[in-house]
């Protein structure tokens, strides 16, 4: 017995055979458009993951889709490679069709690495917008070969990721470990000049120009405007090591911010550039110049980078490396080394030396 709309149907009448020949008339329809819709996506997936340079190997085991760094994994030494990895994963985030699936970082095979490398993988797993946080979740591995690994583990990485490792975490006296924030910290600047002041042996008043310019750099994070479709929060991290057998201190800081090219005010010629054919490491050039270059139009911005070009000029620091977007350049004492890279680097790195024997005669 069958109950239509209030209507009694009869079992096995014409009416009632009707009824049933339409439900799944109507139930086939909808399984049909539910497998052309899986199929869809597979192809979409198949697709889009041929598209990556970087191959994201999805393993049954543990149901991870992992992702391989490049044996050289650092902006400094490997720019291209090293920026492609990192634009593949983010293009696998940004892809509505990976929402849920994990993420999984293999890092074990490298023979090369920097503390850039570092900064963006952390703030891929810690800084991502809310538009795509908490829809994937991250784990990888350290480095297999020893001194390698040794890096990793003094770096202070492990103090921004659940570690769940047996080995014990290590110090290193000569660094000031990876360190993060989002606006300007007057502490962490204060501590980096007195640890440049501590290692070269020099009075504190001497290194007074470095706390200038952590300020300044950690103050663009947070001066440039956050845009909505950004996949990253922008952020600043920092590391310092001082390198005995070259008696040098470095620095690498790492703003996640839009970058350079991207902040800059540009001319009506400029604008209409839309292919990028001049080449974006002239805006960074133009910033460090003094150019009043601000998109803000305020008189007041725009001084971090000419101030840090001084710096260059004066040899207080040396081989400043600055990579952004799809700029590099190179600022040395009486100029500039630039070029354009085929793959951007979606923020901005600063990579610099201090010779302690320079600072000493200073």
């Amino acid at each position: 017995m069958l109950f239509k709309e209030g209507i009694e149907i009869k079992a096995n009448s014409p009416e009632y055979r009707i009824w049933i020949r339409r439900r799944d008339e109507k139930n086939l329809i909808r399984r049909t458009k539910k497998k052309a819709a899986i199929r869809a996506r597979r192809t979409r997936e198949i697709a889009y993951n041929t598209k990556l340079k970087t191959v994201a190997a999805y393993n049954r085991e543990t149901r991870n889709y992992e992702f391989p760094a490049p044996l050289s994994f650092s902006f400094i030494s490997n720019p291209v490679e090293t920026s492609t990895f990192f634009n593949d994963v983010i293009a696998f985030i940004t892809n509505r069709n990976n929402y849920g699936k994990r993420l999984y970082i293999d890092i074990s095979r490298i023979k090369e690495l920097s503390i850039d490398a570092l900064m963006y993988l952390l703030a891929i797993v810690n800084n991502l917008s809310e538009n795509f946080k908490n829809r994937f979740s991250f784990s990888g591995n350290a480095p297999a070969d020893a001194k390698i690994r040794k890096l990793f583990s003094e770096s202070g990485f492990y103090s921004f990721v659940n570690y769940q490792g047996t080995e014990p975490l290590t110090k290193n006296s000569d660094t000031v470990q990876i360190v993060s924030g989002n606006n300007s910290d007057t502490e962490l600047a204060k501590r980096m000049s007195d640890f440049v002041s501590e290692k070269a042996g020099i009075p504190k008043k001497a290194c007074h120009f470095l706390y200038i310019m952590m300020i300044e750099l950690m103050s663009n994070t947070h001066k440039h405007a956050y845009n909505d479709n950004e996949v990253l929060y922008p952020r600043w991290y920092c590391f310092g090591e001082y390198k005995k057998n070259e008696n040098t201190i470095s620095f690498t800081f790492m703003d996640t911010g839009e970058g350079i090219p991207a902040t800059v005010r540009k001319n009506f010629a400029e604008k209409l550039d839309f292919l990028k054919i001049k080449g974006e490491n002239r805006y960074v050039i133009s910033a460090l110049n003094g150019d009043f270059r601000t998109a803000t139009n305020q008189c007041y911005r725009g001084k971090g980078l000419p101030k840090i070009r001084e710096f260059c000029s004066d040899e207080k620091i040396q081989n400043m490396r600055i990579i952004t977007n799809k700029a590099d350049v190179t600022v040395n004492q009486n100029g500039y080394e630039s070029s354009v890279l085929s793959v951007p680097l979606q923020g901005t790195l600063y990579y610099w030396q201090i010779n302690i024997a320079d600072i000493r005669g200073a």
